[in-house]
């Protein structure tokens, strides 16, 4: 059972980087929260998706306070990287996450947030959530998908671009997850690659005329949304020119207005070269599912063996904070970072929106941010 004292200071919920950030700052203030993390380890997310799986944001932008990636490691840092940057910071910093404890349920009486677990039931005056805006993979209910004979996997599933070799791959989605999936199966031997693309994803270049394209991002994070869409989009063109007559057309709306509706960037690392020779064949959006074939709208249709969709995930919110009215109509929390509302003082959301500088650069503002707030409220 979990160790249940009088009311405590301050709860994390989440020891991903967003919580592991947000507890670092606030022990800088004197502040030593409960760290309560549902998994048995840190980076147990990172451990379950494929190796070969990169940071889309530099090493110099996306490391933990306190400590840098080692001396050697790549520009975009993968899989097992990320994890042991994970581990030794927690070992550095002494961490005492409390792993095992899932919180089920967040209500609040008098302005104390009672905090029911798989563990027993603790009471804190302010509670940061950092669980993640990915916590719940989502496949669409396409009509007919219960008769299709092939696999149907989401993104998050995706291990080893190897097992692909030999067979007819469907990709659904070509957001950041979509072009992830198609960066390594482009240098794989699939017997067939398909992408159904229902938007336009605004797409940038890892690289750009040897320049790392994710080190500007704290200078376009100063400009207006209006002129950083502006520069993806020209950023986009000089990378990979007109892709309209390769299927993929203009985005209905700017990189940096849909980052503020939470939809990541595409980052490509050799998908878009194999859509121009033909690698990768774009079909338009998917209609329905049969027994061996995906028809899409316009009359097309392929037969995938496999078909990975990656079509996005869900916070999965609603039974911890669904009575707190925190959640939007799609499930988002409606404040990130030092935000507050004036009926819930002292709950603080961290990581719960995309950025254009990645989700640690702007998990450190939030997390400097939510402990000098903290710092500030009355004790009592």
């Amino acid at each position: 059972m979990i160790q249940a004292n009088e009311t405590e200071s301050t709860v994390v919920v989440g020891a991903g980087t967003a919580g592991l950030i947000a507890a670092f700052e606030l022990r800088k203030v004197g502040i030593y929260p409960r760290i309560f993390e549902k998994a048995s380890r840190v980076g147990d997310q990172w451990r379950a998706r494929h190796p070969q799986l990169t940071l889309n944001t530099h090493r110099d932008l996306s490391y933990l306070p306190s400590m840098r990636y080692p001396a050697g490691t790549p520009a975009f840092p993968k899989r097992d990287a990320v994890v042991a940057h994970l581990e030794d910071f927690v070992a550095k910093e002494s961490m005492p996450i409390e792993f095992g404890v899932e919180v089920d349920h967040i209500s609040i009486s008098e302005g104390v947030y009672r905090l029911a677990t798989n563990k027993g039931t603790i009471t804190a005056r302010n509670v940061v959530i950092a669980t993640g805006r990915d916590r719940k993979p989502i496949i669409p209910a396409w009509t007919g998908l219960e008769r299709f004979q092939g696999k149907v996997m989401h993104a998050a599933e995706f291990r080893n671009p190897c097992d692909y070799d030999g067979k007819r791959v469907l990709v659904v989605g070509s957001g950041n997850s979509g072009f992830d999936v198609l960066n390594h199966l482009a240098k794989q031997k699939t017997a067939a690659l398909w992408l159904s693309s229902r938007h336009s994803p605004t797409l940038v270049p890892k690289r750009l005329f040897g320049v790392t394209v994710h080190r500007l991002s704290p200078f376009l994070a100063c400009f207006p949304t209006r002129l950083v869409d502006a520069a993806l989009a020209a950023t986009s063109y000089v990378a990979f020119g007109d892709l309209g007559r390769f299927g993929i057309g203009k985005p209905a709306a700017g990189g940096a207005t849909r980052l503020r509706e939470g939809i990541a960037l595409a980052s490509d690392d050799g998908a878009v070269k194999a859509i121009k020779a033909g690698t990768i064949k774009v079909v338009p959006e998917v209609q329905s599912f049969d027994e061996d074939h995906v028809n899409f709208k316009e009359g097309q249709s392929c037969s995938p063996e496999i078909v990975i969709s990656a079509t996005g995930y869900a916070p999965d919110l609603e039974g911890m904070l669904g009575s707190l009215g925190l959640l939007d109509e799609q499930g988002r929390t409606l404040i990130n970072g030092p935000q507050q509302l004036s009926y819930l003082p002292g709950l603080y959301c961290i990581g719960m929106r995309a950025s254009i500088v990645g989700d640690i650069g702007s998990a450190k503002v939030q997390g400097r941010a939510i402990a000098r707030a903290i710092r500030r409220r009355p004790t009592r």
